[in-house]
């Protein structure tokens, strides 16, 4: 219990319950009547105080909106989209941009991957872009001729061969790179 009750007191409650209704309440029922009636005095004053503090929150929202009308609905549809088409191009922008570094992103570590897994990748490059790739009978072949000259060997078009080891050469880089 929240306070103490008297007998005086509890008399009083009896008395006025059999007045109003007619019969006769006992003192524990009367002593139960009295805590919830100090209960719900307590949590009507809280309910009340909330109620106010709503209001006073619902005025200072009302004071801070700005109704606007329009006379049609092109000069609202054109109000909103000068509000949001800030907003949304740099949204968009942001997300283009995104999109750009992470697709370069995934081609610079597939290059990275792929440079790592083959180290001598750098020496093939000049062969690379200018080599003569034909392809027969559903295969691809790389298409070498016999160099003419020793001394000017055309890089990934010709190779030459050595007969004392009885191998083909082809030439990566000159010497003038």
């Amino acid at each position: 219990m929240s306070s103490q009750i008297t007998k005086e007191e509890l008399t009083r409650i009896k008395g006025s319950f059999q007045a109003k209704y007619g019969y006769e309440m006992d003192e524990w029922t009367a002593v139960i009547l009295t805590e919830l009636n100090d209960r719900f005095g307590n949590f009507s004053q809280t309910v009340q105080q909330s109620t106010k503090e709503i209001g006073n929150a619902a005025q200072l929202i009302k004071g801070q909106v700005h109704a606007v009308h329009f006379k049609n609905d092109r000069q609202a549809f054109f109000f909103g989209l000068g509000k949001l088409l800030s907003p949304s191009l740099i949204v968009l922008t942001g997300i283009l941009f995104i999109a750009y570094y992470v697709g370069q992103y995934e081609k610079y570590n597939e290059i990275s991957n792929f440079v790592e897994q083959y180290p001598n990748f750098n020496a093939f490059k000049q062969m690379i872009r200018v080599a003569d790739i034909r392809e027969f009978e559903s295969k691809k072949y790389l298409v070498l001729r016999p160099a003419a000259k020793a001394n000017s060997i055309k890089i990934g078009k010709e190779y030459e061969y050595l007969k004392k080891e009885k191998a083909v050469i082809v030439l990566l880089e000159s010497d003038n790179q």
